[in-house]
């Protein structure tokens, strides 16, 4: 039979552990959070030098065709954090969709045609509203403020 002070270091250590777990998925979220509004931030620059190219200079294009391969897999490492700070529904599964967006982008300059190549910039529209989305939805994470709710 364990005795008082065995069974208070064995509280004392499942606290810690908890602590522990909970401080580590502090840290989860805050990357989470970092990598959302990065993620936002690049779609807006992506936007400038589309307008760079299509406005200053048609050699600018160059540059927006080149910066998404910087972040596109910046929802991928979100989607895997997800599990790893227990964050669930759509913060989740919004960036499974942020990436097939992101595929969707280099498949109407690539292999569409037609008409079907301006769906780039519908579907640019809706990298903004989705990243946007989970950029102020993690907002409170980069405070390090906590909510039991999510």
């Amino acid at each position: 039979m364990e005795n008082v002070a065995e069974k208070g270091n064995k509280a004392a250590n499942k606290a810690a552990e908890e602590d522990n777990g909970s401080g580590r998925i502090r840290w989860v979220r805050f990357v989470y959070g970092l990598l959302a509004a990065g993620y936002f931030a690049c779609v807006i620059l992506q936007v400038f030098f589309a307008g760079l190219g299509i406005f200053v200079d048609n050699g600018d294009l160059e540059l927006h065709r080149v910066f998404a391969n910087y972040f596109e897999f910046g929802s991928i490492i979100m989607f895997v954090l997800s599990f790893f700070g227990r964050i669930r529904g759509r913060l989740r599964w919004l960036t499974l969709v942020l990436f097939a967006l992101t595929a969707l982008q280099h498949m109407t300059i690539q292999t569409f045609s037609g008409i079907l190549p301006a769906l780039h910039t519908v579907d640019a529209l809706l990298l903004f509203g989705i990243s946007m989305h989970l950029t102020k939805r993690s907002w409170r994470w980069l405070l390090l403020r906590t909510n039991k709710g999510i």
